[in-house]
């Protein structure tokens, strides 16, 4: 593999999907294989881009109402802020692997909810050019996988962390970004894994894991 192929791998999911878990069930993994992982998490709590997108839209409720194009400029600061880092591990002749939970194709499915035709199309043109087609350009994911959960588990998730609820952890809001997020899915041949058997029965994180390891592996 050459120094400008190091694999990068996206994990998206709906709010307790399950994201953050596959992508520490990864990372431990990687490390077991040999591998070096490099674990990113957006929007960063800990940076002030981050902090930003929390504080002053998420947690207030979009008190102060933002537009899709501005809403999607907060997000697009906090990867950029991490691009000169990722570049330098990509192109590292090592085993380094970059890992995220979440990335631009979380803003791609976000910022298209409810939209449809022309207008949608417009703003996925306009956010792949932001992310990947101007200069400088964020990362291409080797693969992206979406972590797909029935809302009604989702929402069973979020009742039982008993943490304080964001913009979009809400049934309704819950519902739109699934859809969204499945039909992007589709559109840009992401790879699904879900939370649930053919039963309807919630899967165990280890089944989940090594699902996502067994498309992941042969992409090293």
């Amino acid at each position: 593999m050459t120094a400008k192929s190091r694999p990068f791998f996206i994990i998206e999911s709906l709010d307790a999907g399950g994201g953050s878990t596959q992508l520490e069930f990864l990372a431990r993994r990687l490390t077991a294989e040999g591998y070096t992982p490099n674990q990113y998490h957006f929007p960063q709590e800990d940076a002030p881009t981050g902090q930003l997108i929390y504080q002053k839209y998420l947690h207030d409720r979009n008190k102060h109402p933002l537009s899709r194009r501005e809403q999607s400029l907060l997000y697009m600061q906090d990867f950029f802020s991490k691009l000169e880092e990722m570049q330098r591990i990509a192109g590292e002749r090592s085993k380094d692997i970059l890992i995220s939970d979440r990335y631009c194709t979380s803003t791609m499915a976000y910022q298209t909810i409810g939209l449809t035709g022309k207008r949608r199309q417009d703003m996925l043109a306009w956010l792949r050019w932001l992310a990947w087609e101007g200069s400088p350009q964020l990362l291409k994911p080797t693969a992206v996988l979406l972590l797909d959960i029935p809302v009604s588990l989702a929402i069973q998730r979020l009742n039982k962390s008993g943490k304080k609820k964001d913009l979009y952890e809400h049934r309704d809001k819950l519902m739109a970004i699934r859809k969204s997020y499945m039909r992007l899915a589709r559109e840009q041949k992401w790879l699904i894994v879900s939370n649930t058997d053919s039963t309807g029965q919630e899967r165990t994180r280890q089944d989940i894991h090594d699902e996502v390891w067994g498309h992941i592996a042969p992409r090293i």
